[in-house]
């Protein structure tokens, strides 16, 4: 599939599955999935779906109808906005009160789902920043294994100014981010952040002197990098943004809605927000650290081997913020990452030797890219696609990625770069030194040769007995 007109004719009949035209309010996409906010489920063809040829898998969920497509679902969703169905990520109105009444009900049971999308979409976009930011590190720390610049040069001091760029304005990104998921003005979020980073804010708290605003003191905390009190801030002003309109005279809104805004959230985010943001954060990472003691070895042993199953429910997503907040706190990850690098690799194993068992042209290709992806840190194609429909390949994936998680875990396997694939091997080089990167790439190996053998022996033992 390559072509503009392939992609629109597998979007009309995505589109026909799913109850057509009328029943969609929304679309949005992430890296492999189109999101649906459908109007009424019951009207889904899923059967339909799960044949129709380019769609990997389905996966209903309280909150959205998730179509699993692989690598080129921004292609296939672009395809579907051609169709006029939606308007991008905005939903249509209905005029059907009872069905607003029905998606009303259905919203209000599923708070946790919502909260995980809301901060799902807030982080998600900024791991490109943080895997570039993270790589630049590595380059500095390669550099200085072998000596190929002293970091006292001024190009070692601009390449590591760039490499802190992503995690020091990190409040800011997730202030852009958060502002489109919680609709509210993101040229304020953006400035009502920015007063936690505020040179002048930051120098004050290092000095250590008493902070206070109208005789209400103020925590000094130093926010660079941190997670939390961003996200939390611009929560808060989106209620704060809504009660404001509602006060303010149509007349003099273009100036008093900004202003009031900005001087009240603001004054809020430092006094309350951000210091009740900063705990928070503290508690995150001891709360890592503690799954990542002395039995870590059994949490990234688990995390791997149920790592198809999270991916199924798409619950991988609500990760997202605990390794984040990791690299946020700490520049390192050794749980989630190594946990998610054992179990895709695992199901590349398994994927390229069910490529190998088959004598299909077709479907040896398929399961190749489907290999391929995993690899690439994408596994739904891989999951959804083969495994899942050979039991015997989904076991052996499991079984070794739980394996080669805890080989990792055992041996304090980390990553200084938030990457989940086979390109994180790059991103094993750091304060550990070659020791970690050797049991990194002994992780990898593992992972991958063992689900590729496992899945051989057992599907070999099925076809002789089948035979027999």
């Amino acid at each position: 599939m390559g072509k503009p007109q392939e992609y629109d004719e597998l979007a009309k009949s995505i589109i026909g599955k799913l109850g057509g035209q009328q029943n969609i309010n929304s679309v949005v996409h992430c890296a492999t999935r189109l999101r649906f906010n459908l109007k009424d489920d019951a009207k889904v063809d899923e059967e339909g779906l799960k044949k129709t040829e380019g769609v990997v898998g389905v996966n209903p969920t309280p909150t959205q109808y998730q179509v699993i497509i692989g690598s080129y679902v921004d292609k296939v969703c672009d395809a579907v906005l051609r169709q006029d169905v939606t308007n991008g990520d905005k939903e249509i109105d209905s005029s059907n009160q009872s069905q607003k009444n029905n998606d009303s009900q259905k919203n209000e049971s599923s708070v946790f789902n919502r909260i995980v999308d809301t901060i799902t979409g807030c982080m998600t976009p900024m791991i490109p920043a943080l895997t570039a930011a993270g790589m630049i590190k590595v380059i500095l720390s390669l550099s200085l294994t072998f000596h190929w610049m002293a970091n006292t040069s001024s190009t070692y001091r601009i390449l590591d100014l760039i490499g802190d760029g992503a995690f020091y304005f990190m409040p800011l990104l997730l202030a852009i981010f958060a502002s489109r998921k919680f609709n509210v003005n993101t040229s304020i979020a953006v400035i009502v952040v920015g007063v936690f980073l505020h040179p002048n804010f930051t120098t004050w708290v290092t000095s250590g002197d008493p902070i206070s605003f109208i005789g209400v003191p103020i925590q000094g905390v130093s926010y660079a990098a941190s997670v939390i009190p961003a996200l939390l801030t611009v929560w808060l002003m989106s209620y704060i943004e809504k009660g404001v309109d509602k006060i303010t005279p149509k007349s003099l809104k273009i100036i008093l809605n900004p202003t009031l805004v900005l001087l009240i959230t603001a004054p809020l985010a430092l006094i309350i927000v951000g210091p009740l943001g900063n705990y928070a954060g503290l508690g995150l990472a001891w709360f890592i650290k503690l799954l990542s003691g002395q039995l870590g070895f059994v949490m990234v042993a688990l995390l791997a081997a149920g790592m198809p199953f999270i991916v199924m429910t798409g619950m991988h997503h609500a990760l997202t913020p605990i390794f984040v907040a990791s690299f946020a706190a700490t520049g390192t990850e050794s749980l989630i990452l190594v946990a998610q690098i054992c179990a895709n690799l695992a199901q590349s194993g398994a994927t390229m030797a069910m490529a190998i068992l088959t004598k299909d042209k077709s479907e040896k290709s398929l399961r190749t890219a489907a290999g391929v992806s995993a690899l690439m840190g994408i596994t739904e194609p891989a999951l959804y696609g083969v495994t899942m429909k050979n039991r015997k390949s989904l076991i052996a994936a499991v079984i070794s990625a739980g394996i080669s998680g805890c080989f990792a875990g055992i041996l304090h396997v980390t990553l200084y770069v938030p990457q989940n694939s086979i390109m994180a091997i790059l991103g094993f080089s750091g304060n550990k030194g070659a020791a970690n990167v050797i049991a990194g790439v002994l992780m990898m190996l593992l992972s991958v040769t063992l689900s590729f053998i496992l899945t051989i022996i057992l599907q070999t033992k099925d076809s002789r007995k089948a035979n027999n």
